[in-house]
């Protein structure tokens, strides 16, 4: 079990080079997400790492910046330092802002715009043809995830494959059980993803605490 451990923390570390380095692309999806800068945000829309902003600050353009959310959620801003923008609309963060900042300036009104929408991806990971990370498009479910990766080895135990989600801020690993869903017995488990999904399909012979323990791995590996 050790052995399979080094060789699956190997394989991981091969698919996140290939990541950095371009080497392991994604297929652009048919929908991609808007790039270009948008002169408002909707009211609906969630900020989250990866969002390009405009931060204006009217009347002193020292403190106007374009920032990217960070990983952990925050922006760094003159004078008030870094902030949690990640979970906020817009307005909300407009708001907060506008709180900080009259700390320091004397009625100040800021303003939050979106300069480049952040990309969605799930992580596709264990007995596939290719592993990697892949851009999520609209709807996405288990199998158009699978698809992407080029289907599954000959090793697959597909009703052993687990979706690992974060929700409300707890981890938690989801069952499928894939060749059910092929036969066509049960379409329930054709999960729709979501944002940060890693679907792992273990291979043959694995127990239930092998795979909840390879996906600990998978994902402190890949940093989710």
């Amino acid at each position: 079990m050790r052995r399979a451990q080094v060789v699956l923390v190997l394989s991981v570390l091969l698919v996140v080079g290939g990541l950095v380095t371009g080497a392991a692309a994604a297929p652009a999806p048919a929908n991609p997400t808007p790039t270009t800068t948008a002169p408002g945000v909707p009211d609906y829309y969630v900020l989250g790492p990866g969002d390009q902003i405009e931060v204006t600050v009217f009347g002193d353009p020292d403190l106007s910046r374009t920032v990217t959310i960070k990983p952990d959620g925050v922006i760094a801003l003159p004078l008030i330092k870094e902030v949690k923008a990640a979970g906020k609309t817009a307005s909300q963060l407009e708001a907060e802002l506008t709180r900080l900042y009259s700390r320091y300036l004397k009625a100040p009104s800021v303003s939050i715009s979106v300069r480049q929408f952040r990309m969605d991806h799930i992580y596709v990971m264990g007995e596939v043809a290719k592993p990697g990370r892949y851009d999520m498009t609209e709807n996405m479910t288990v199998l158009d995830a699978l698809s992407l990766a080029g289907g599954t080895t000959d090793r697959a135990n597909l009703d052993g494959t687990h979706i690992a989600r974060v929700e409300g801020g707890k981890s938690k690993a989801i069952p499928v059980k894939v060749n059910q869903l092929i036969q066509g017995k049960d379409a329930a488990q054709n999960v729709k993803l979501r944002n940060g999904d890693l679907i792992y399909i273990p291979r043959r012979g694995l127990t239930l605490l092998d795979i909840l323990r390879n996906i600990g791995i998978l994902r402190g590996a890949l940093g989710l």
